[in-house]
């Protein structure tokens, strides 16, 4: 068990945590104890305690992450937003992040210098497959519903927590479609292709992965150098493991 440090030039640390496997009293105390008014009163106004309780463990997630790279207290890190809702860090312009949950997982991404997206979904959830028809392109339509069984509901996930990633470095919300773009889902190297142009964006570049069973994770970064991404699970305020060592359990 390690403590998060700030990425390198030319990387992205992606954090992913189980919020629904923390259930510690002390660390739950200690995660509300660091929000603000604003973000306690959020997670307050969700109807499901499983909700409240996710909220809860996102934003302890952010604020622990930044408060060890910046050495901060995390209690007073301050927030501000985008004309589009995009959240970013005040006082620390070189730092940038983007946050995600879903179904009892959450995950934050970390980078230096650029802008950066990140969705984590559970493929495991009940999903009508043919909304691939109203929000991906026709190439990204044609591939889903080309393919069935697991590799279809496979592809629809791979391709719509990219969109999401992207949607979310660019920081423009919804205002940008989502069929104005498509993803080579079913390549080994992920390309970004506009619909406007019929041209791919070689800086813009992609991450996927897959923490355990059921979960999906991707990552977007507009750089134009190479990008590592580097994968770790985490416990707010517990400490972190990379990938390799597969997760860090709560006390």
């Amino acid at each position: 068990m390690i403590k998060p440090s700030f990425p390198e030039s030319g990387q992205i640390h992606v954090f992913y945590t189980r919020a629904d496997q923390i259930s510690d009293p002390c660390l739950l105390k200690q995660y509300r104890a660091c929000l603000c008014p604003a973000e306690i009163q959020k997670a307050d106004r969700y109807l499901k305690q499983s909700d409240r309780h996710l909220s809860l463990v996102s934003r302890a997630l952010v604020r622990y992450l930044i408060a060890e790279v910046t050495r901060q207290d995390p209690q007073f890190l301050c927030f501000s937003t985008n004309e589009h809702g995009k959240p970013f860090l005040v006082g620390f312009p070189e730092i940038h992040f983007n946050l995600s949950h879903s179904h009892g997982a959450a995950v934050c991404a970390l980078c230096p210098n650029a802008a950066v997206g990140v969705d984590v979904e559970d493929m495991g959830r009940h999903t009508d497959l043919s909304i691939a028809k109203r929000f991906f392109s026709s190439y990204e339509t044609a591939l889903v519903s080309k393919a069935s069984g697991a590799e279809k509901r496979k592809l629809f996930f791979d391709i719509w927590t990219l969109k999401e990633a992207y949607i979310k470095a660019v920081g423009k919300g919804l205002s940008i479609p989502l069929n104005s773009f498509s993803f080579n889902a079913n390549e080994t190297e992920i390309r970004i292709t506009f619909s406007d142009s019929g041209r791919a964006d070689p800086s813009w570049q992609f991450s996927q992965w897959r923490p355990e069973p059921c979960k999906i994770i991707a990552a977007a970064v507009h750089s134009a150098s190479p990008i590592v991404f580097k994968h770790f699970w985490c416990v707010p305020f517990v400490g972190i493991a990379p990938n390799l060592d597969h997760r860090v359990s709560s006390p």
